[in-house]
């Protein structure tokens, strides 16, 4: 499926191109209306198509033993996580009145939320495994509905109605399968458009609302479409191919990097060359990690060491047969026990 490679990089382009104006703003750098107009418009469409593609792939990793697959999702996900955090911390990231240790300064942080959210929702498949996949949307549409708007539990409930929800088309390719139909891409993208246009004017009364997601979705089927029917794979496609293999690299480094040169002498060359300068820093820095990533200490970055995976899937490994011969004595019925002592002691 390259067309996943392609839509989820052209979602870390997006990104990268929100932050690359949103970082310098952090920090009093006034940015043209014209590209606030542009990124708003994207709004609906960057992290709901990223949490959609995340889910398409769940189905898949759940057919792994249960402690090979938290193992894996500790190695690949909530490490990274910490991870990032601490060079977030160590280069730009001061959060007032939360110390290191607080829980809150471990808490959705930053920019790194995605990673946390994602790390809630592998946590949580497991335990909602038995319930039909749209029954487990239905809930996190109950919970994007009823909790506080705005805040972070709000966001992690709306955000995980794309993640099940990519876990139920996955259960269901020939919707994807039409997506790349003429007919159906228009039937798609007029609506998406309609709401990338809403999103410039009410950028802020259309954030993480429920009603909104079918459109955010739309986009996304749209985009899936384009690049299912797509026949040529030229160098820009490819290119964007290889952001999307990459994506957890650019996702974590981007950010510290864009702070970083918001911060220094370069910000007092005007807003543009300070976004641009910013896209291509980012960018650089971030092959330079795809490049090196197989290799010790890069891949640390992006993952746990393969001994300390393996010791961990070890442990989980011998709790669950520790707990499954627990389940199966405390199961046995007690006269079966009491008769099969009798005999014991009779022969």
């Amino acid at each position: 499926m390259t067309w996943m490679d392609a839509v989820r990089g052209t979602a870390i382009v997006l990104l990268l191109i929100w932050h690359a104006s949103a970082v310098p703003e952090l920090y009093g750098v006034e940015m043209p209306e014209i590209i606030r107009s542009a990124n708003a418009f994207f709004l609906p469409f960057r992290m709901p198509t990223l949490m959609l593609l995340s889910g398409m792939l769940l189905e898949r990793s759940l057919r792994k033993p249960l402690p090979r697959y938290l193992a894996g999702k500790a190695s690949m996900v909530v490490w990274p996580y910490l991870v990032w955090v601490v060079i977030a911390k160590l280069t730009f990231l001061e959060q007032a009145g939360l110390p290191w240790w607080h829980w809150r300064a471990w808490y959705a942080t930053s920019y790194l939320w995605f990673l946390f959210f994602i790390a809630v929702y592998y946590a949580a498949a497991p335990l909602l495994r038995r319930l039909p996949i749209w029954a487990t949307v239905g809930l996190a549409a109950l919970g994007a509905i009823l909790l506080d708007a705005g805040s972070m539990e709000q966001r992690m409930a709306y955000f995980a109605v794309f993640f099940f929800g990519g876990a139920w088309l996955a259960c269901n390719p020939a919707l994807l399968d039409r997506a790349s139909r003429p007919r159906v891409l228009v039937l798609l993208g007029l609506p998406a458009i309609a709401f990338g246009g809403a999103s410039v004017l009410l950028p802020d009364a259309l954030h993480h609302l429920l009603w909104g997601a079918p459109l955010s979705v739309a986009g996304s089927l749209a985009l899936i479409g384009l690049f299912s029917a797509a026949r040529r794979h030229g160098v820009v496609r490819r290119s964007v191919e290889f952001l999307g293999r990459s994506s957890i690299v650019f996702y974590v480094s981007h950010f510290p990097v864009m702070a970083l040169l918001s911060q220094s002498p370069l910000a007092d060359g005007g807003a543009l060359l300070l976004a641009v300068s910013n896209i291509v820093a980012a960018v650089l820095v971030g092959v330079a990690l795809s490049v090196g990533k197989s290799h010790a200490p890069v891949a640390w970055l992006f993952r746990a060491p393969r001994p300390l995976t393996d010791a961990l899937a070890g442990s989980l490994s011998s709790l669950s047969g520790a707990a499954r011969r627990r389940l199966s004595d405390s199961g046995q019925p007690t006269d079966s026990r009491a008769a099969e002592r009798q005999s014991v002691t009779s022969e």
